[in-house]
């Protein structure tokens, strides 16, 4: 009986997730820190680029706003208010 193809995705993953841990061991804690806030930064500006398709109308100033207020309280539903 052979494995479905599938398990050979999942063996390619725990390949690429055993070589990501490794290379992470050897880092130090700043460069651990600096990778984060690199992701963290791709994932704003994800996150920017996605409420400017939703809010085509919308500024600079309303995005920066929805932008910080999902930060600070969790998701902005399409029809909530701003202010």
């Amino acid at each position: 009986m052979t494995a479905p193809p599938e398990w050979s995705r999942l063996r390619v993953m725990d390949a690429l997730l055993a070589h990501d841990r490794a290379h992470s061991a050897q880092l130090d804690p700043a460069e651990k820190l600096q990778q984060a806030l690199d992701v963290m930064r791709a994932g704003i500006r994800l996150k920017r680029s996605a409420l400017r398709r939703q809010f085509p109308e919308a500024g600079e100033t309303e995005v920066d706003q929805r932008l910080g207020q999902m930060a600070t309280r969790g998701r902005l539903s399409p029809r909530q208010s701003l202010h």
